[in-house]
């Protein structure tokens, strides 16, 4: 399973990216909207940030026609000033989504169905040619079973060796994250502050304090470095 950025914060996708193993970002309209800044530039600005990554951008159209219309403006600005990042149109998994998504994937644009909130719904958006769906694990879950979803989507396409990716979104905690790995996504994307609670465990911290505890009684303030 590999990590996506849930954010149009360019500090923030900086900062994640320096630190931990992400291949791009995912920014929803609501992320989008909480920015409050200039859409274009921070549009490009993000792009280069993710240096060559995935750009998963949503079009806010309703008719296939003006999706298809929206994603090529977005592939066209992308494509000249977004320094190599891999734009995926992300369209709502209706039918005018479904028309847009094979307009455009005859066009070779990238596409990612969101919004998915079934087995079905994912499946036939994979036969439309989506590239990636992504189902909203907690927005599930407050309607369903979020996890016993995607891992039967996951299981669907793994019988019928559909190559459409599984995004999964929306989570509540670490153990969430723990199962979309078991349950077969592909990809999990997560918010910025969502990181260090991944990395985090109170018996790391155990561990290091000892460590220093031990070397400390030997050789006191000095490191290695200053030992070789």
């Amino acid at each position: 399973m590999k990590y996506l950025i849930d954010s149009f914060s360019c500090a923030d996708v900086k900062r994640v990216m320096a630190y931990y193993p992400t291949e791009g970002v995912t920014p929803n309209p609501a992320i989008v909207c909480r920015e409050k800044t200039e859409y274009r530039a921070r549009l490009i600005e993000i792009a280069c940030a993710v240096n060559g990554g995935l750009m998963h951008v949503q079009t806010m159209q309703t008719e296939a026609s003006a999706m298809l219309r929206e994603a090529e403006a977005l592939n066209a600005l992308l494509g000249k000033d977004g320094c190599g990042a891999q734009l995926f149109v992300k369209l709502p998994a209706t039918a005018e989504g479904l028309k847009a998504c094979r307009l455009l994937k005859d066009k070779g644009i990238g596409v990612t169905m969101t919004a998915i909130f079934s087995p079905q719904q994912a499946l036939i958006c994979a036969r439309a040619g989506a590239d990636f769906v992504a189902p909203y694990v907690n927005k599930l879950s407050d309607v369903g079973d979020g996890l016993e979803c995607v891992r039967r989507i996951c299981e669907i396409f793994r019988l019928h060796s559909i190559g459409t990716q599984v995004l999964s979104a929306s989570f509540r905690n670490v153990e969430q994250v723990t199962q979309m790995a078991l349950a077969g996504s592909h990809y999990i994307t997560l918010p910025a502050a969502f990181y260090e609670k991944l990395i985090y465990h109170p018996m790391t911290e155990l561990a290091i304090a000892g460590f220093e505890n031990d070397w400390q009684g030997v050789y006191g303030d000095k490191k290695p470095i200053d030992l070789i």
